[in-house]
Formats: C-alpha cells, sequence, structure tokens
C-alpha cells in the first residue's frame, strides 16, 4: 500500500485571510485619507478653479473690449468711438461762448489770463477766428493755395498751441472761419470766382474806389474744396467745435451781372448752399468736429439775395445754426426805435421757431457792442440789453450764445 503525503492548509488559509483583511483595511484608510483630504481641500481648489475661470473670462472682455475699440476708432456702430447710427462723438457748441480778440492769439500768457478771467465769469466756451471775411488766414498754415497766395497773414499764430491752451484753461475751443465772402483766394483759384456776365473777367460787388471786392463762387467745385481744405487742416490742429460764416451768394450792386455758371444753366441758390453744407457738415462729422453754420436772421423770414428762394433748405442741410440776431439789423436810421431790445427780437425768434425745419438745432449770436449813432439813443447799451436779446433767443429755442462785442 503506498503511502500519501497529507497537506495541511489551515495554516495557509490563516495567512490568507489576514493578509486580504489587512488589504481591506488598508483600502478603507486610504478611501478615507482622500475624503479627508478632498474635505479640506474642497474650498481651496474651489477657489483656485473659480479665481482661474475669472481670470479667463476677464481676458475674453478684455480682448473683446480691445476689438471694440479698434472697431470705434473707424467709427462701427455700438463702439466708444462711434453712436448707433456709425457716427463719431462730437463736441457741441458750449452754450456761453465768448468771442476772442485775434490780437490775443500771438501771445500765450496774455491769452492764460484772459482764459482764466473768462472762466471765473462763467463761460464755457472760447471762439476765434482762423479765417476771416477779407480771406485771410490768421493761422500757421501748410496749405499751398494759402502759403502760395496773399491769404497768409505776416504774423500768424500757432493753432496747436491755442487749441491747447483753451483746453487747458477747462473751455472748448471753437473756430470761426469765413467761406465765400473771400476777396484774396481768387488771385490764386482765378476760375473759382464769381464772373461777370458770363466772361472771365472777375465781378466784383463794389466800385473799387468803395471797397468792391471778388467773391469765390459758393458753385465751383475749387472754391468748395478750398473751404475743406481749411475746415480738415483745423480738424487736424485739435479744433472740435467750428462756425461756418459766409456761406452765402454776394450782396452789393450790379447782382445781375454776376454769373456761376455756363449761361443757360439755372442757379438754385439755396439748394447749392444747402449741398455745400451737407457735405461740410459730414465730411467734418467723420472727423468727431461738431460744424455750426452761421446765417443771418433777416435772410430767413423769406427769400434771400444770401441764400436763396428757400432760406429753410439751408438751415435743414446745416442742421446746427447759429442765427446772427443783432437788433442792429433791424433798426432804421431814420426812425429809431424805442421799444426794448426783447420787443423788437421777440417776434423774429418766435416766426423762426414756427417755421424751423426738424432736426436743426439753434444757437444766438447776440450783441454785445453799442449800436450804431442814431439807434435806441436814450436807452443806454449793457448787461439789461444783453439779457433781452438772451431771452428772446431761448424762448425762440436757441441752447448756446455768443456776445459779439465788435462790429
Amino acid at each position: 500500500m503506498k503511502d500519501y503525503k497529507i497537506k495541511r492548509y489551515g495554516r495557509d488559509r490563516r495567512r490568507q485571510k489576514t493578509a486580504a483583511t489587512a488589504k481591506v483595511v488598508l483600502m478603507v484608510a486610504l478611501i478615507a485619507a482622500a475624503c479627508c483630504a478632498g474635505w479640506f481641500l474642497y474650498d481651496p481648489i474651489s477657489e483656485w478653479m473659480t479665481e482661474k475661470a475669472i481670470e479667463r473670462q476677464e481676458r475674453r472682455e478684455e480682448q473683446q473690449r480691445q476689438q471694440e475699440q479698434n472697431n470705434g476708432e473707424d467709427g462701427e456702430p455700438g463702439t466708444p468711438g462711434g453712436n448707433e447710427d456709425g457716427e463719431p462723438e462730437k463736441t457741441t457748441l458750449p452754450e456761453g461762448c465768448a468771442i476772442l480778440e485775434t490780437e490775443l492769439l500771438y501771445n500765450m500768457a496774455a491769452l492764460e489770463n484772459k482764459l482764466a478771467a473768462l472762466a471765473a465769469e462763467g463761460y464755457s466756451g472760447a471762439a476765434f477766428t482762423l479765417k476771416d471775411n477779407n480771406g485771410l488766414v490768421l493761422y500757421q498754415s501748410a496749405l499751398p493755395d494759402v502759403t502760395q497766395n496773399a491769404a497768409q497773414t505776416a504774423d500768424r499764430y500757432d493753432l496747436a498751441a491755442v487749441t491747447a491752451k483753451i483746453k487747458a484753461a477747462g473751455m472748448t475751443p471753437v473756430g470761426r472761419l469765413w467761406a465765400f465772402d473771400d476777396h484774396i483766394a481768387g488771385r490764386r483759384l482765378t476760375d473759382a470766382t464769381v464772373k461777370f456776365n458770363y466772361t472771365t473777367t472777375n465781378w466784383i460787388h463794389n466800385d473799387k474806389e468803395a471797397g468792391g471786392h471778388t467773391w469765390l463762387n459758393p458753385m465751383h467745385e475749387q472754391a468748395q474744396g478750398y473751404i475743406l481744405s481749411l475746415l480738415n487742416e483745423a480738424a487736424d490742429h485739435g479744433i472740435e467745435v467750428m462756425i461756418l460764416e459766409g456761406v452765402q451768394f454776394p450782396t452789393g450792386y450790379s447782382l445781375n451781372l454776376a454769373t456761376y455758371a455756363e449761361k443757360g444753366v439755372a442757379v438754385d441758390k439755396s439748394a447749392v448752399l444747402a449741398d455745400f453744407t451737407a457735405r461740410a457738415g459730414a465730411e467734418m462729422q467723420k472727423r468727431g468736429v461738431n460744424l455750426w453754420t452761421a446765417l443771418w436772421m433777416g435772410d430767413l423770414a423769406g427769400e434771400s439775395v444770401r441764400l436763396g428762394g428757400d432760406p429753410q433748405q439751408v438751415m435743414a442741410a446745416a442742421k446746427n445754426c447759429v442765427i446772427k440776431a443783432e437788433p442792429e439789423q433791424f433798426a432804421s436810421h431814420r426812425a429809431p426805435l424805442a421799444e426794448s431790445v426783447y420787443t423788437v427780437m421777440q417776434p423774429w425768434w418766435s416766426s423762426l421757431a414756427k417755421k424751423l425745419p426738424d432736426g436743426v438745432t439753434l444757437a444766438a449770436e447776440v450783441q454785445a457792442y453799442p449800436p450804431a449813432e442814431g439807434l435806441w439813443q436814450g436807452s443806454g447799451w449793457g448787461e439789461s440789453q444783453l439779457a433781452e436779446q438772451i431771452r428772446a433767443a431761448r424762448e425762440g429755442g436757441a441752447v448756446s450764445f455768443l456776445p459779439v462785442e465788435t462790429r
């Protein structure tokens, strides 16, 4: 009989069971440790993840803002550089705007003192002349049509420096520029002047002995381009608000012999001026410049030599209009007016308000200087008369006022 060796399993099973139990205990311990670690680390980890998410969101928002800013510089709609119509934001004509004498613009110390005084009086804007009603360009210009002509004055001020001084005083610089009432530019722009009876001879508005001079032709592309080039140059030097004076056809004698186009071509004066003011306004709007067109109050009652048969058409195209409302233009040397200035001006403003085209904003040029001899004698002229003009203008819808201190 063969002997069998009997194998004992009891001790092995006990070892296996002990090992298995140890593994279970170790696993439970590891899980418990992980749970504890998770419990204590949840808040800091959560905060860290939140911070990272915020940082990513901020980076995305900053990139979006930068993109919008870049678009806005090109005037894209809905961006910081443009409004919802895609037009750049612009500065409006200050409510109170003083007019600076040109002599101040050559002396920075005197200008600074004057601006400080005006700011203390409550003025928020300072207007000064860029090109006068003779056609002289008073600032240092770089345009060939100015520098290669007699249009540049011998003494000329630094436009950028003047603009900076006004802004430093907390005020808005307002440039004034005369358009077609210009008897100098035609010396270089010979084709752009008003002609005499369809010839190449220049028409003049009076006898030379009486100061007769040539005019730029409002219909001529070269004349319009010259005015636009001056506006753009002023915008390049920091002017954000401009008043365009002399937007008109000539006045004077022998108007029937003043010709603006070839024979047989009809001339609609109101349409010509409306087209130009709209063109100038749109071009300045692209530059962020608020352009105002100055018009005589007396020309807005009906057909006008200066503005043609439909002055309201010119106003509607200009949109922003400075009304030259000096009471002196309505007075008669034969019969001095005894009424108050308000009584004289209120009917004019009331009449204008009734036929004002939609979307037109008004400002008023008011008369701070005494009237000519023989007008309003005995009534005096001062703050009371100025206040009466402003009262009438405000009731007529004017939002800004420019007191003119000299004729």
